[in-house]
């Protein structure tokens, strides 16, 4: 019997060998040619870790040689519980794709990659570089993914393209049935409901002060609200990806629907809602009051009984976004889904497709200015 069972498996691991060479296309529509299957891969943002904690359940930071560890600054909540599963995330090694650019060629070849998983929105700044160059000439090839510019559409693609380039397709699948499914639903009971306009004050507070208001045009957080059906009043206001509205811009057009995203990154002189893992709830609520008695923020209100919204800023950059469209379902039409459970849904997909721990989170927040000192 062991004898057999060590011919099989010569069998599958020769078997799985000889799909490669293979060829991809990636998130730019590149076609990107894998000699062999990647076993020394470095992120140039560390987030995309969570999309391999899908396709490498058991240990996704297998391959992972190097990374930007974005996610530790973007997310500490999420970053200690990944740490907590998996304690090497803390020793990888480190390496800043700067927005400028500049990059450490000879740390990065130091660690001897046989493949770079790089962010869409970073091809600017790679493309034409001698980095580009490098990993050209030495054979390293280089793909693209995307969370963040198109959530609701990229994220599936990014999943199918990373399935199939470390040869997970099962796990892909598994997880993108599961995903359109939650998402096919959703989308079924949304319609016919009215479209609510809907302001997104995009990591409210963290520019202090008291000012008001950053948002997002026809990306990220702004697509994500009109694919669900909703109105992205930040489309009507910003050209470009983001930019900061006026409060008067606000007040005169008075949104439906407010809606403020928070996450536990810290600086000092700022009051962002600490949304996420090891969120206290008391906290989130203090924060969310002192955006609210903003100097002239209550004229936005279009009744005394209006409220605000607040919500974990990492689910348009998270491959669990489906997750934050049901916070928005619940956030747009409370009543049309008031039995509706964002939190249950969210836990179901984590214990199904990763072995993350269960742990307490905060990741949304109703307050209404009638509660609220102003």
């Amino acid at each position: 019997m062991r004898s057999l069972l060590l011919v099989w498996l010569l069998f599958a691991s020769a078997a799985g060998a000889a799909d490669y060479p293979r060829t991809v296309v990636d998130l730019a529509g590149r076609s990107v040619i894998l000699a062999k299957a990647p076993q020394r891969i470095v992120l140039q943002d560390s987030n995309d870790l969570l999309t391999l904690a899908l396709l490498e359940r058991d240990d996704p930071l297998r391959a992972i040689v190097a990374w930007d560890n974005n996610l530790a600054s973007s997310d500490p909540g999420l970053w200690r519980l990944v740490a907590q599963r998996w304690p090497q995330a803390r020793t990888v090694h480190e390496i800043e794709f700067a927005e400028s650019g500049q990059l450490d060629i000879e740390s990065l070849l130091r660690t001897r990659p046989d493949l770079i998983v790089a962010r869409l929105g970073a091809k600017a700044m790679i493309e034409g570089t001698v980095l580009e160059s490098v990993l050209q000439r030495l054979g390293i090839p280089l793909i693209y993914v995307d969370n963040e510019i198109d959530p609701l559409i990229n994220v599936p693609r990014s999943v199918e393209l990373l399935g199939r380039v470390l040869g997970r397709e099962t796990e892909a699948l598994a997880y993108l049935d599961a995903y359109h499914a939650s998402l096919a639903h959703l989308r079924e009971r949304i319609e016919g409901l009215p479209s609510p306009k809907v302001f997104i004050e995009a990591r409210a507070g963290q520019a202090g002060g008291g000012a008001c208001c950053h948002t997002q045009g026809p990306s990220g957080w702004g697509l994500l609200v009109e694919n669900m059906g909703a109105v992205n009043q930040g489309s009507h206001y910003v050209r470009g990806d983001s930019s900061d509205v006026a409060l008067e811009s606000l007040i005169l057009s008075k949104p439906d629907v407010y809606l403020m995203t928070g996450t536990q990154r810290v600086r000092r002189g700022v009051s962002a809602i600490p949304f996420g893992y090891g969120a206290d709830a008391g906290q989130v609520r203090d924060a969310m009051a002192l955006l609210l008695a903003r100097p002239g923020f209550a004229s936005i209100a279009r009744s005394p009984d209006s409220c605000v919204v607040g919500l974990n800023h990492q689910f348009y950059n998270s491959v669990f976004n489906v997750a934050g469209a049901y916070y928005l379902a619940k956030a747009f039409w409370p009543q049309a889904f008031a039995d509706l459970d964002p939190d249950a849904e969210y836990r179901r997909m984590i214990a199904t497709f990763t072995t993350l721990p269960d742990r307490p989170f905060v990741f949304f927040q109703r307050l209404c200015f009638a509660e609220v000192a102003l």
